[in-house]
């Protein structure tokens, strides 16, 4: 099952968080990537252990990574910062 997520702003910036509650399985980009939309930005292990992907509702270049691998997060934690395209 894939998951996408819409992000919030904040200025000209997009906030992505995590969709549900479990540890970060890989990362797909790094800070200052530029980014499309539908592409794939992270996996997280749910505690049920089904992996899912996390993808990006918007185009842009990442500004921050606030997460890293083996990370725990819960719904709603923020994991980046897009800058988007002007």
């Amino acid at each position: 099952m894939k998951y996408e997520v819409f992000p919030r702003r904040w200025g000209y910036e997009h906030i992505v968080t995590a969709p549900l509650k479990g540890s970060v399985e890989s990362i797909k980009i790094e800070s200052g990537e530029k980014v499309r939309e539908q592409q794939l930005l992270v996996m997280i292990r749910a505690e049920r252990g089904n992996v899912k992907q996390v993808l990006t509702g918007t185009s842009g270049k990442v500004e921050t990574l606030t997460v890293k691998v083996g990370d725990k997060v819960v719904h709603g934690d923020v994991l980046f910062f897009i800058k988007e395209d002007l």
